[in-house]
């Protein structure tokens, strides 16, 4: 593939990415805005105690494969028909392992019912495993406009059952349900979209290579998963399931722009980074362009969120929820720094470097778990407080990676980044501070402030000519003369 070729491919890429983003988090929050009025904390909390262990099963069904199938450059047939077969199976056992020990995980939160919830969630592995390798395929050939149709129409579909189970009094069986229907929605689409079918043919030297690298990254995968998922279970055991309600439905919302940035960057750039692989320049040039574009929307974003919080949370979901907005906010300082990490990470991935890979991410890891458990000494909020700190410790180590991989290191990441975060800290807090003066309801002072942020942050763009709003405009202005 030619200069042009990729650059056109990753462009159009990106665009269909971040439209079916954008679709699915829409579809995703609206679903989730009716179902906070519908149902309560204790049910989100029971789906969030689950959610590690489903988590977990993925990774090992998935095997790491995924990702050596779009890292090798030009795989064959029967690595496609090997990691098929190889999902397909793990689903069978981690399902088997999960419907034997869920009696054993209710007694852990002392709640019989997530037993059968449990045992009825779990199918999802098994319906998953028939998508992976076609998911695989069409995001190796950057064919984001197939992946985002499918992932609209499959959240669209999880969506509607769930809305309509709850408005039944189903309860926490609605969100089930919506898991389920959205799972086999997607793996029906991607079959149609695909033209890849399974032979009978089955590879152990396939296997192998792909472990390779696989192996690793299946490590990787597992650690971060625990990682990420470990404040759920244990705030779901320390506290409670209301408790954890609270928190899961504040994550939710911040993940709302911190997913969607973060997963089109994660689809987009592992492919087109694997591709430069070989040409460090330009993979370097194109990591520092992506890192100031990302981190140009990302930062006044999240500040822009924090600003507001009380308001907005009680405003999307009621004020039954308003307990979720200090949680909100404390995320949202993490998130600030996560989209980076995500670009940070893979830079390693895309080089093929997965032992290097797993090793700073168990480092990162374990650093983690310590201060998770020295903070949750201090309530959800001490651990969610450790929870960040751990984000920023992890980008200055992935930084200071990649200063030896691609010579892209802390000094110049922090040079390309630093003026922005700091415009978007320092004018979120002098607006958060005006808000507090201005006499008039809460939800016409969320709006003046928000307009107030967003106008003060451009012209701070303007005046330094950050290079994300550059790159936007030149976007921008290439679209209106077409």
């Amino acid at each position: 593939m030619s200069s042009d070729d990729l650059k056109q491919k990753t462009i159009s890429g990106m665009i269909w990415s971040s439209l079916g983003r954008i679709g699915t988090v829409g579809i995703t929050f609206i679903s989730n805005l009716v179902l906070a009025r519908l149902l309560m904390p204790e049910d989100f909390g029971c789906i969030g105690m689950l959610y590690i262990f489903i988590a977990v099963s993925s990774i090992f069904v998935s095997g790491g494969l995924g990702q050596a199938l779009i890292q090798k450059k030009e795989p064959a047939h029967i690595d496609y028909t090997t990691v098929f077969y190889w999902n397909l199976v793990m689903s069978v056992i981690f399902y088997l392992i999960l419907f034997f020990t869920a009696p054993a995980i209710a007694r852990y939160y002392n709640i019989p019912l997530l037993k059968n919830v449990l045992r009825v969630q779990s199918l999802v592995l098994f319906i998953q495993s028939f998508s992976l390798v076609q998911s695989n395929q069409l995001q190796k050939q950057l064919r984001f406009k197939e992946l985002s149709t499918r992932n609209v129409i499959s959240a669209l579909a999880g969506m509607v059952i769930a809305i309509i189970m709850a408005f039944c009094g189903y309860g926490v069986w609605s969100l089930v349900a919506s898991a389920l229907l959205s799972a086999l929605t997607s793996v029906v689409l991607l079959w149609k979209m695909s033209d890849w079918r399974p032979t009978w043919e089955f590879s152990f030297q396939s296997l192998k290579e792909l472990f390779s690298f696989g192996g690793l990254m299946l490590l990787s995968s597992l650690v971060e998963t625990v990682y990420t998922n470990i404040q759920g279970l244990i705030i779901g055991k320390r506290y409670s399931a209301k408790d954890l309600g609270f928190f899961s439905q504040a994550k939710k919302l911040e993940e709302v722009p911190t997913n969607s940035l973060s997963a089109i960057v994660n689809e987009v750039s592992f492919p087109v980074f694997s591709s430069l692989q070989d040409d460090k320049e330009k993979l370097r040039m194109g990591v520092r362009k992506n890192v100031k574009a990302i981190t140009y929307l990302n930062f006044p974003l999240m500040v822009a969120m924090m600003v507001v919080a009380k308001p907005l949370v009680v405003l999307l979901y009621g004020a039954k929820w308003a307990a979720s907005a200090p949680y909100f906010q404390i995320l949202c300082v993490s998130s600030m720094i996560y989209t980076l990490n995500t670009l940070n990470t893979n830079i390693i991935k895309s080089l093929g470097k997965s032992a290097i890979y797993f090793f700073v991410q168990l480092s990162k890891r374990l650093i983690g778990i310590g201060l998770i458990i020295w903070g949750v000494q201090y309530g959800i909020r001490g651990l969610l407080w450790a929870v960040t700190s751990v984000g920023y410790i992890s980008f200055v180590i992935n930084a200071i990676v990649n200063g030896k991989l691609i010579q892209y290191g802390i000094a110049k990441q922090i040079k390309d980044i630093g003026l922005c975060y700091l415009s978007a800290v320092l004018i979120g807090v002098g607006v958060f501070f005006a808000g507090k003066f201005i006499p008039l309801h809460p939800y016409v002072v969320m709006a003046l402030q928000l307009v107030l942020y967003f106008v003060l942050y451009w012209l701070v763009s303007v005046l330094f000519k950050f290079e994300g709003y550059r790159t936007y405009m030149d976007i921008l202005k290439s679209k209106i003369k077409k």
